[in-house]
């Protein structure tokens, strides 16, 4: 087939023949019709109609084409899931009708840099479509609209609201619908959930007797070497917002990708990131997901406001993930607090359990706090599982290792058979100590309180640099 030329979309609109909706066929000669677009020698577009299936084209790997055959009548063969045969490789005929479509745009890019090309284009400017908030006792004129739990209205007379509203917020049993309220009448025009403009909209409807389906595919592949300055998405979103007003949370939320779940049946994944690994460097992608920009958020990069029982997990699910190398969580940048908690917990802030090589790694410097907790949760850091070395353990060169200064009832450090008092008394069953070594005069640099002992002595020090002794005796 011939590259295409500009087709006028009055060609493609033409009704066709039997165009209402019918079971599938039996066979491949039902009495409907494709459409194929073709080049005559003179360059202008020719519709050509084709009897019941289209497989001209069934074999052709993204053809140049614009074919339209109502009940998914056009055989085609997309690259990325192309059927040409056997899993031997070779090629057969009978393997090529393997995917049907109702409409097939495929086409080869024919400019250079000059142009940027599009096999489908559609662009949508919306001015249209506002309603105003309802209010008692306010003017309306004729034209409005306003909603009202999950109905629309229109005001086909202007003028006034009553004191208390009468429309419904629902869709009513019968139209047209009108309500006088006031001196205005409204008459219901359409559902509020419903009451948007839509740029490009896609519905696919999962009903019993389906197999495997998507309610969109993109195929993407990089099969030409990346060079310098090239960008290569997937899939692009660009959202902004240059009205010059902020978006208000809960109010007017301006969303650039919303995933809705719904139904009265659980979903497996809101978002899944997966990937195959690489033959060379072991990994599909350098990050999994990447939010940057030193001012992509005005608060947190990531919000979870759910009630799940786990905000954030980390092979939580049980269905794989092997541990990190490095760490489970890591940061490296020179932020005030690198983990901060507040509010009320009923069991624990930070619970470790994992037996990853660390459990919490912290570099670069902060001026306030590594950690910072100052919530009302019973404990503030739960630890458990098996250690190969220490549950903590402070390496730093600070001048105190742990520092408490806190107002404790109870005591400052509590273990199995010992504790530390508020006062900073010590209580316990037995204290061994091992390595002493005794003065050498009554002189011997030490500081008040300071201990020694060996086989004939107990040493102690009174003053500075002053000692006294106790011999010890067999019984």
């Amino acid at each position: 087939m011939a590259v295409l030329a500009i087709l006028p979309f009055a060609a493609l609109a033409q009704p066709l023949p039997n165009a209402k909706r019918t079971p599938a066929p039996a066979n491949d000669n039902p009495p409907l019709k494709a459409l194929r677009v073709d080049q005559e020698p003179s360059g202008a577009a020719l519709v050509k109609e084709v009897q019941g299936l289209d497989r001209s084209l069934a074999g052709t790997k993204n053809p140049n084409a614009i074919m339209l055959g109502a009940g998914n009548r056009i055989s085609f063969c997309p690259a990325l899931s192309c059927i040409h045969g056997p899993a031997s490789g070779s090629i057969q005929s009978d393997f090529f009708d393997h995917q049907r479509a109702s409409l097939l745009l495929s086409a080869s890019t024919n400019g250079d840099g000059q142009t940027q090309e599009q096999t489908l284009a559609v662009t949508t400017t919306i001015g249209t479509g506002y309603t105003l908030p309802y209010k008692p006792n306010s003017p309306y004129k004729a034209g409005d609209n306003v909603a009202v739990g999950n109905a629309v209205y229109r005001a086909t007379q202007a003028g006034t609201t009553a004191a208390s509203t009468k429309l419904l917020g629902s869709r009513p049993d019968r139209l047209p619908f009108t309500v006088t309220d006031g001196t205005v009448k409204w008459d219901w025009i359409n559902d509020a959930a419903i009451n948007a403009k839509v740029g490009s909209y896609f519905e696919t409807n999962v009903v019993d007797g389906a197999g495997s389906a998507w309610g969109a595919a993109f195929n993407y592949h990089i099969n030409t070497k990346p060079k310098i300055g090239n960008f290569f998405p997937g899939v692009e979103f660009d959202y902004a917002n240059n009205s010059g007003h902020d978006c208000a949370l809960g109010v007017t939320d301006c969303t650039a990708v919303r995933v809705g779940l719904a139904g009265n049946a659980q979903v497996t994944h809101g978002v899944q990131i997966t990937g195959e690994g690489s033959s060379t460097t072991g990994y599909s992608s350098i990050w999994a997901l990447r939010i940057n920009g030193d001012k992509v958020a005005s608060q947190s990069a990531i919000e979870i406001d759910t009630a799940t029982p786990i905000g954030l997990g980390f092979g939580s699910s049980g269905i794989g993930g092997g541990p990190h190398s490095i760490a489970t969580i890591q940061d490296v940048t020179a932020g005030p607090t690198t983990l901060q908690t507040a509010g009320s917990k009923t069991i624990a802030d930070l619970v470790l359990g994992a037996g990853g090589p660390r459990a919490i790694q912290i570099n670069g410097g902060r001026s306030s706090a590594a950690i910072e907790d100052n919530s009302n949760s019973p404990t503030s850091v739960n630890i458990g599982g098996k250690k190969s070395l220490a549950s903590i353990r402070d390496g730093s060169v600070a001048p105190i290792g742990i520092l408490l200064q806190g107002n404790y009832s109870t005591s400052q450090i509590a273990g199995l058979g010992w504790s530390v008092g508020p006062d900073g008394s010590l209580t316990t069953s037995r204290i061994t100590e091992t390595g002493s070594t005794a003065p050498a005069t009554s002189n011997s640099p030490c500081r008040v309180g300071q201990r020694a002992w060996d086989q004939n002595f107990e040493y102690r020090c009174v003053a500075v640099n002053k000692w006294k002794r106790a011999s010890l005796s067999d019984w």
